[in-house]
């Protein structure tokens, strides 16, 4: 059975603040029926994108590791939710890894006119961006830049996109606040999620 939703956890930190948002994230997935896959990607083998130039020419990307399945389960899949601690305003290094692999998805699209991914499904996406440091104005921009591109290239509407800050001082499960928001968030995205069957 093909997940519904990818969900990746992008922290190399176990039991961090980005692993109990994925962990509550499955469980309500879970709840409600929808399948799901979590990638724990600094457990994966994940090559860095060399810019060769190859996928511009054959539509699919040379490299055969751990991100290779990914490729069809992106396009088979209803939705994508991104989870990542924020590194010097932007996301973690493996993510961008993960994230500069889709060129090959967005080459078979806008370069080759021949797209590995169906360009007329409807996908939502939703990104999480986890900063440990007080509010800054550019906390977060980085990364969401980097969404952007990301969410676009895997033909993701990113519907929703979530901010948790200041988890130095207070961390994801002593944050009642932010964990109702998670909650209502994530109703609402399995309720888009149900209405594109």
């Amino acid at each position: 059975m093909d997940s519904e939703i990818l969900l990746i956890n992008a922290s190399p930190r176990k039991n961090s603040n980005c692993f109990s948002i994925a962990d509550r994230i499955s469980k309500e997935l879970e709840k409600n029926n929808i399948s799901y896959k979590i990638f724990n990607i600094y457990d994966m083998n994940i090559e860095y994108c060399t810019a060769c130039g190859f996928c511009d020419k054959k539509g699919y990307c040379k490299f055969k590791d751990d991100m290779t399945p990914m490729y069809p389960m992106f396009d088979k899949a209803k939705g994508v939710i991104v989870i990542s601690p924020v590194h010097f305003d932007s996301v973690s290094a493996k993510l961008k890894t993960v994230v500069d692999r889709t060129q090959a998805i967005y080459a078979s699209k806008y370069i080759l006119n021949n797209s590995m991914i169906d360009r007329s499904k409807k996908r939502i996406g939703m990104y999480i961006a986890v900063g440990g440091s007080k509010p800054y104005e550019s906390q977060f921009l980085g990364g969401q830049i980097v969404m952007d591109f990301f969410f676009k290239s895997v033909n993701n509407q990113l519907l929703y996109k979530l901010y948790l800050n200041d988890t130095d001082k207070l961390g994801y499960k002593e944050n009642n606040e932010f964990k109702t928001k998670l909650d209502e968030n994530i109703s609402k995205y399995i309720k888009d999620i149900r209405e594109l069957d």
